[in-house]
Protein backbone atom coordinates (compact mmCIF):
# COMPACT_ATOMS: atom_id res chain seq x y z
CA UNK A 1 0.00 0.00 0.00
CA UNK A 2 2.57 2.47 1.17
CA UNK A 3 4.31 1.84 -2.67
CA UNK A 4 1.25 2.22 -4.50
CA UNK A 5 0.69 5.53 -2.47
CA UNK A 6 4.34 6.63 -3.49
CA UNK A 7 3.44 6.26 -6.81
CA UNK A 8 0.18 7.89 -7.50
CA UNK A 9 2.13 10.72 -5.92
CA UNK A 10 4.50 10.63 -8.09
CA UNK A 11 2.03 10.38 -11.39
CA UNK A 12 1.45 13.90 -11.27
CA UNK A 13 0.96 16.07 -14.76
CA UNK A 14 4.10 17.17 -15.33
CA UNK A 15 4.60 21.25 -16.15
CA UNK A 16 6.76 23.71 -17.57
CA UNK A 17 7.01 27.01 -17.14
CA UNK A 18 6.88 30.39 -19.05
CA UNK A 19 8.94 33.01 -17.00
CA UNK A 20 8.27 36.64 -18.76
CA UNK A 21 11.15 39.06 -18.03
CA UNK A 22 9.42 42.40 -19.39
CA UNK A 23 9.94 46.06 -19.15
CA UNK A 24 7.01 47.99 -18.46
CA UNK A 25 4.50 45.11 -16.80
CA UNK A 26 4.88 45.47 -13.45
CA UNK A 27 1.47 45.09 -11.15
CA UNK A 28 -0.06 44.36 -15.21
CA UNK A 29 -2.22 41.15 -14.88
CA UNK A 30 -1.07 38.57 -17.72
CA UNK A 31 -3.03 35.48 -19.26
CA UNK A 32 -1.46 32.62 -21.15
CA UNK A 33 -3.80 30.58 -23.86
CA UNK A 34 -3.60 27.53 -25.78
CA UNK A 35 -4.45 26.36 -29.29
CA UNK A 36 -6.96 24.06 -28.50
CA UNK A 37 -8.39 22.82 -32.13
CA UNK A 38 -8.20 26.47 -33.36
CA UNK A 39 -9.43 28.12 -30.45
CA UNK A 40 -7.99 29.94 -27.79
CA UNK A 41 -7.87 28.78 -24.44
CA UNK A 42 -6.90 30.48 -21.08
CA UNK A 43 -4.48 27.67 -18.87
CA UNK A 44 -3.21 30.14 -16.40
CA UNK A 45 -3.15 34.15 -15.23
CA UNK A 46 -0.46 35.80 -12.95
CA UNK A 47 0.21 39.59 -11.94
CA UNK A 48 3.68 41.06 -12.87
CA UNK A 49 6.14 41.49 -9.82
CA UNK A 50 8.41 44.14 -11.10
CA UNK A 51 9.48 42.89 -14.22
CA UNK A 52 8.96 39.13 -13.94
CA UNK A 53 5.34 37.31 -13.88
CA UNK A 54 5.47 33.02 -14.10
CA UNK A 55 2.91 31.42 -16.38
CA UNK A 56 2.72 27.53 -15.96
CA UNK A 57 1.71 25.04 -18.33
CA UNK A 58 0.74 21.06 -17.95
CA UNK A 59 2.56 18.99 -20.72
CA UNK A 60 0.90 18.59 -23.93
CA UNK A 61 1.18 18.31 -27.82
CA UNK A 62 4.84 19.63 -27.94
CA UNK A 63 3.69 21.27 -31.31
CA UNK A 64 0.90 23.10 -29.71
CA UNK A 65 0.71 26.69 -30.15
CA UNK A 66 0.84 29.06 -26.42
CA UNK A 67 -0.57 32.85 -26.95
CA UNK A 68 0.47 35.53 -24.16
CA UNK A 69 -2.26 37.98 -23.58
CA UNK A 70 -2.63 41.27 -21.45
CA UNK A 71 -6.06 41.44 -22.42
CA UNK A 72 -7.97 37.92 -22.31
CA UNK A 73 -10.99 39.72 -24.12
CA UNK A 74 -8.54 41.40 -26.67
CA UNK A 75 -8.23 40.01 -30.35
CA UNK A 76 -5.13 41.99 -31.21
CA UNK A 77 -2.04 42.34 -29.32
CA UNK A 78 -2.15 38.35 -28.77
CA UNK A 79 1.72 36.63 -29.23
CA UNK A 80 1.84 33.02 -30.22
CA UNK A 81 5.09 31.15 -29.40
CA UNK A 82 6.03 27.59 -29.37
CA UNK A 83 7.50 25.78 -26.00
CA UNK A 84 7.84 21.93 -27.21
CA UNK A 85 6.81 21.43 -23.43
CA UNK A 86 9.89 23.14 -22.29
CA UNK A 87 10.85 26.10 -19.76
CA UNK A 88 10.68 29.31 -21.71
CA UNK A 89 11.93 32.70 -21.22
CA UNK A 90 10.71 35.73 -22.91
CA UNK A 91 12.14 38.58 -22.55
CA UNK A 92 11.61 42.16 -24.07
CA UNK A 93 9.46 45.34 -23.45
CA UNK A 94 5.53 45.34 -22.63
CA UNK A 95 5.08 47.96 -25.13
CA UNK A 96 6.76 46.15 -28.44
CA UNK A 97 5.78 42.81 -28.63
CA UNK A 98 7.12 42.25 -31.96
CA UNK A 99 10.73 42.68 -30.98
CA UNK A 100 10.42 39.94 -27.67
CA UNK A 101 12.81 36.95 -28.07
CA UNK A 102 11.64 33.65 -27.00
CA UNK A 103 14.22 31.33 -26.11
CA UNK A 104 13.35 27.57 -24.93
CA UNK A 105 13.04 25.02 -27.83
CA UNK A 106 14.87 24.69 -30.93
CA UNK A 107 11.96 25.43 -33.38
CA UNK A 108 11.68 29.57 -31.22
CA UNK A 109 15.19 29.74 -32.42
CA UNK A 110 14.28 28.63 -35.80
CA UNK A 111 11.40 31.39 -35.85
CA UNK A 112 13.78 33.88 -34.60
CA UNK A 113 16.08 33.83 -36.94
CA UNK A 114 13.59 33.88 -39.41
CA UNK A 115 11.87 36.88 -37.75
CA UNK A 116 15.66 38.82 -38.17
CA UNK A 117 15.69 38.59 -41.45
CA UNK A 118 11.88 39.97 -41.88
CA UNK A 119 12.36 42.33 -39.53
CA UNK A 120 14.24 45.10 -41.71
CA UNK A 121 11.54 44.27 -44.49
CA UNK A 122 9.09 45.83 -42.59
CA UNK A 123 10.73 48.00 -41.31
CA UNK A 124 11.57 49.32 -45.21
CA UNK A 125 7.81 48.56 -45.86
CA UNK A 126 6.41 50.72 -43.14
CA UNK A 127 8.59 53.54 -43.79
CA UNK A 128 7.68 53.96 -47.63
CA UNK A 129 4.16 53.60 -46.26
CA UNK A 130 4.67 56.42 -44.09
CA UNK A 131 6.39 58.05 -47.30
CA UNK A 132 3.48 57.73 -49.41
CA UNK A 133 0.78 58.60 -46.94
CA UNK A 134 2.92 62.31 -46.73
CA UNK A 135 3.54 62.81 -49.95
CA UNK A 136 -0.57 62.18 -50.51
CA UNK A 137 -1.66 64.63 -48.06
CA UNK A 138 0.84 67.03 -49.57
CA UNK A 139 -0.95 67.00 -53.10
CA UNK A 140 2.61 65.08 -54.60
CA UNK A 141 0.77 63.21 -56.56
CA UNK A 142 3.43 61.89 -58.74
CA UNK A 143 5.60 61.16 -55.67
CA UNK A 144 2.82 59.60 -54.11
CA UNK A 145 2.04 56.91 -57.21
CA UNK A 146 5.97 56.13 -57.30
CA UNK A 147 5.79 54.94 -53.40
CA UNK A 148 2.76 53.67 -53.84
CA UNK A 149 4.42 51.27 -56.56
CA UNK A 150 7.77 51.00 -54.50
CA UNK A 151 5.69 49.61 -51.62
CA UNK A 152 3.67 47.21 -53.87
CA UNK A 153 6.68 45.54 -55.35
CA UNK A 154 8.07 45.19 -51.46
CA UNK A 155 5.03 43.93 -50.74
CA UNK A 156 5.06 40.65 -53.26
CA UNK A 157 8.71 40.26 -52.40
CA UNK A 158 7.78 40.53 -48.51
CA UNK A 159 5.24 38.13 -49.49
CA UNK A 160 7.85 35.50 -51.74
CA UNK A 161 9.66 35.54 -49.14
CA UNK A 162 8.04 34.22 -46.44
CA UNK A 163 6.40 31.50 -49.25
CA UNK A 164 10.04 30.28 -49.65
CA UNK A 165 10.72 29.87 -46.09
CA UNK A 166 7.57 28.17 -45.84
CA UNK A 167 8.43 26.01 -48.74
CA UNK A 168 12.01 25.58 -48.10
CA UNK A 169 11.00 23.91 -44.08
CA UNK A 170 8.39 21.44 -45.37
CA UNK A 171 9.06 18.98 -42.13
CA UNK A 172 8.55 22.21 -40.11
CA UNK A 173 5.59 22.35 -37.92
CA UNK A 174 5.97 25.94 -37.27
CA UNK A 175 5.99 26.54 -41.12
CA UNK A 176 2.50 25.09 -41.47
CA UNK A 177 1.59 27.07 -38.72
CA UNK A 178 3.31 29.82 -40.40
CA UNK A 179 1.07 28.88 -43.67
CA UNK A 180 -2.03 28.70 -41.68
CA UNK A 181 -1.97 31.96 -40.34
CA UNK A 182 -1.04 33.83 -43.53
CA UNK A 183 -3.59 32.08 -45.55
CA UNK A 184 -6.08 34.32 -46.04
CA UNK A 185 -3.49 36.76 -46.88
CA UNK A 186 -1.93 34.63 -49.58
CA UNK A 187 -5.35 33.73 -50.86
CA UNK A 188 -7.10 29.58 -51.92
CA UNK A 189 -4.50 28.92 -55.08
CA UNK A 190 -1.24 29.84 -52.99
CA UNK A 191 -1.93 28.22 -49.92
CA UNK A 192 -3.15 24.75 -51.94
CA UNK A 193 -0.03 25.05 -54.06
CA UNK A 194 2.43 25.80 -51.24
CA UNK A 195 0.98 22.92 -49.03
CA UNK A 196 1.73 20.34 -51.78
CA UNK A 197 5.23 20.75 -50.60
CA UNK A 198 4.30 19.88 -46.95
CA UNK A 199 6.42 16.31 -46.14
CA UNK A 200 4.94 15.69 -42.66
CA UNK A 201 1.67 16.42 -40.89
CA UNK A 202 1.03 18.11 -38.24
CA UNK A 203 -2.03 19.36 -36.63
CA UNK A 204 -1.57 22.79 -38.87
CA UNK A 205 -1.31 20.87 -41.63
CA UNK A 206 -4.63 19.06 -41.08
CA UNK A 207 -6.01 22.45 -40.47
CA UNK A 208 -4.75 23.77 -43.53
CA UNK A 209 -6.51 21.05 -45.77
CA UNK A 210 -10.02 21.48 -43.68
CA UNK A 211 -9.12 25.49 -45.03
CA UNK A 212 -8.29 24.14 -48.39
CA UNK A 213 -11.52 21.37 -48.45
CA UNK A 214 -13.68 24.38 -47.17
CA UNK A 215 -12.40 26.94 -50.20
CA UNK A 216 -12.59 24.47 -53.07
CA UNK A 217 -16.45 24.55 -52.37
CA UNK A 218 -16.37 28.26 -53.18
CA UNK A 219 -14.21 28.51 -56.26
CA UNK A 220 -15.39 28.56 -59.65
CA UNK A 221 -16.37 25.20 -60.76
CA UNK A 222 -17.98 24.48 -57.68
CA UNK A 223 -22.05 23.88 -57.31
CA UNK A 224 -24.18 26.57 -55.08
CA UNK A 225 -23.98 26.22 -51.69
CA UNK A 226 -27.92 26.09 -50.79
CA UNK A 227 -29.69 28.21 -48.35
CA UNK A 228 -33.40 29.63 -47.34
CA UNK A 229 -33.49 33.25 -45.73
CA UNK A 230 -35.99 35.38 -45.50
CA UNK A 231 -36.84 39.28 -47.08
CA UNK A 232 -38.31 41.88 -45.11
CA UNK A 233 -41.84 40.96 -45.70
CA UNK A 234 -40.57 37.60 -44.01
CA UNK A 235 -40.82 35.45 -47.42
CA UNK A 236 -38.45 32.47 -47.31
CA UNK A 237 -36.05 32.35 -50.63
CA UNK A 238 -34.21 29.17 -51.24
CA UNK A 239 -31.66 29.82 -53.78
CA UNK A 240 -32.01 26.32 -55.47
CA UNK A 241 -35.25 27.31 -56.49
CA UNK A 242 -34.04 30.83 -57.77
CA UNK A 243 -31.23 28.94 -59.98
CA UNK A 244 -33.49 26.48 -61.22
CA UNK A 245 -35.86 29.50 -62.47
CA UNK A 246 -32.96 31.57 -64.57
CA UNK A 247 -30.49 31.40 -66.52
CA UNK A 248 -28.09 33.43 -64.45
CA UNK A 249 -28.05 33.92 -60.61
CA UNK A 250 -25.74 36.57 -58.81
CA UNK A 251 -25.39 35.60 -54.42
CA UNK A 252 -24.46 38.97 -53.70
CA UNK A 253 -23.17 39.45 -50.47
CA UNK A 254 -23.61 43.09 -48.77
CA UNK A 255 -24.12 45.31 -46.17
CA UNK A 256 -25.82 49.36 -45.49
CA UNK A 257 -22.77 50.11 -43.54
CA UNK A 258 -20.30 49.06 -45.89
CA UNK A 259 -18.94 52.10 -48.31
CA UNK A 260 -17.59 50.09 -51.55
CA UNK A 261 -20.32 47.54 -51.63
CA UNK A 262 -22.75 50.96 -51.43
CA UNK A 263 -20.44 51.66 -53.99
CA UNK A 264 -20.73 48.65 -56.07
CA UNK A 265 -24.66 49.12 -56.17
CA UNK A 266 -24.96 51.60 -59.15
CA UNK A 267 -23.44 48.69 -61.92
CA UNK A 268 -25.18 45.79 -59.81
CA UNK A 269 -28.08 47.65 -60.69
CA UNK A 270 -27.20 48.71 -64.64
CA UNK A 271 -26.75 45.19 -65.27
CA UNK A 272 -30.05 43.83 -63.21
CA UNK A 273 -32.06 46.48 -65.66
CA UNK A 274 -30.25 45.40 -68.53
CA UNK A 275 -29.94 41.56 -68.36
CA UNK A 276 -33.10 40.70 -66.25
CA UNK A 277 -35.42 40.00 -68.99
CA UNK A 278 -32.84 37.89 -70.47
CA UNK A 279 -32.91 35.41 -67.60
CA UNK A 280 -30.32 36.93 -64.91
CA UNK A 281 -31.31 37.28 -61.48
CA UNK A 282 -29.65 38.55 -58.47
CA UNK A 283 -30.43 37.54 -54.52
CA UNK A 284 -28.78 40.40 -52.37
CA UNK A 285 -27.85 38.90 -49.05
CA UNK A 286 -27.33 41.15 -46.29
CA UNK A 287 -25.25 40.95 -43.37
CA UNK A 288 -27.01 44.00 -41.54
CA UNK A 289 -27.92 43.34 -38.07
CA UNK A 290 -29.88 46.84 -37.83
CA UNK A 291 -33.27 45.92 -39.91
CA UNK A 292 -34.68 49.40 -40.78
CA UNK A 293 -30.94 50.55 -41.89
CA UNK A 294 -30.84 47.34 -44.26
CA UNK A 295 -34.67 48.25 -45.66
CA UNK A 296 -33.33 52.33 -46.32
CA UNK A 297 -30.35 51.40 -47.76
CA UNK A 298 -32.59 49.08 -50.05
CA UNK A 299 -34.72 51.55 -50.93
CA UNK A 300 -32.41 54.44 -51.49
CA UNK A 301 -29.99 52.49 -54.01
CA UNK A 302 -33.27 51.41 -56.16
CA UNK A 303 -32.24 47.34 -55.35
CA UNK A 304 -34.90 45.40 -56.89
CA UNK A 305 -33.73 42.47 -57.24
CA UNK A 306 -34.42 39.71 -54.46
CA UNK A 307 -33.07 40.95 -51.16
CA UNK A 308 -32.69 38.62 -48.00
CA UNK A 309 -30.78 39.28 -44.75
CA UNK A 310 -28.59 36.96 -43.23
CA UNK A 311 -28.95 37.27 -39.81
CA UNK A 312 -27.13 34.20 -38.08
CA UNK A 313 -24.32 34.25 -40.88
CA UNK A 314 -25.13 30.64 -41.38
CA UNK A 315 -24.82 31.98 -45.46
CA UNK A 316 -22.01 33.80 -45.08
CA UNK A 317 -19.98 30.92 -43.09
CA UNK A 318 -20.75 28.46 -46.00
CA UNK A 319 -19.45 31.26 -48.96
CA UNK A 320 -16.19 31.92 -46.45
CA UNK A 321 -17.17 35.30 -46.94
CA UNK A 322 -14.40 37.08 -45.33
CA UNK A 323 -15.31 40.51 -46.52
CA UNK A 324 -18.03 42.29 -48.50
CA UNK A 325 -18.91 43.24 -50.78
CA UNK A 326 -18.64 39.69 -51.98
CA UNK A 327 -20.25 37.84 -55.13
CA UNK A 328 -20.84 34.53 -57.01
CA UNK A 329 -22.28 33.92 -60.42
CA UNK A 330 -23.74 30.91 -60.96
CA UNK A 331 -25.29 28.93 -64.24
CA UNK A 332 -28.93 27.30 -65.11
CA UNK A 333 -26.90 24.21 -63.41
CA UNK A 334 -26.24 25.78 -60.45
CA UNK A 335 -22.12 25.79 -61.30
CA UNK A 336 -20.52 28.86 -60.17
CA UNK A 337 -19.13 30.70 -63.23
CA UNK A 338 -17.38 33.80 -62.14
CA UNK A 339 -16.75 35.78 -58.77
CA UNK A 340 -15.62 38.70 -57.14
CA UNK A 341 -16.42 40.53 -60.09
CA UNK A 342 -16.95 44.69 -59.25
CA UNK A 343 -17.41 47.50 -61.34
CA UNK A 344 -18.22 46.99 -65.24
CA UNK A 345 -16.83 42.97 -65.21
CA UNK A 346 -19.94 41.92 -63.91
CA UNK A 347 -21.90 43.48 -67.12
CA UNK A 348 -19.16 42.22 -69.23
CA UNK A 349 -19.49 38.53 -68.09
CA UNK A 350 -23.49 38.85 -68.67
CA UNK A 351 -22.84 40.04 -71.75
CA UNK A 352 -20.33 37.10 -72.29
CA UNK A 353 -22.89 34.00 -71.51
CA UNK A 354 -26.42 35.36 -72.24
CA UNK A 355 -25.56 36.64 -75.59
Amino acid sequence: MAALFFLSGCDKTKQFTVTLNLDNADQKNVYLFKDVDGKEVCIDTAVFAGKQAVLKADFADPQTCYIVKFDPAERCGAFPFFTENQNTTITGDKEAAQNWVVKGCPTMDAYNAYREELLPMEEVLMGTFGEAQEAFMAGDTVKAAELQKQLEDGMKDYENFRIDYIKNHPDSYMAHFMLLQSADEFGYEKVKEVAKSFTTESVYSKRINDYIEAHAKVEVGAKFIDFTLKTAEGEEVNLEKVINSNRVVLVDFWASWCGPCRGENPFVKAAYEKYHANGFEIVGVSVDQDEAAWQKAVADDGMTWIQVRDVDNTASTDYMIQYIPSNFLFDANGVMIAKGLRGEELEAKLAEVLQ
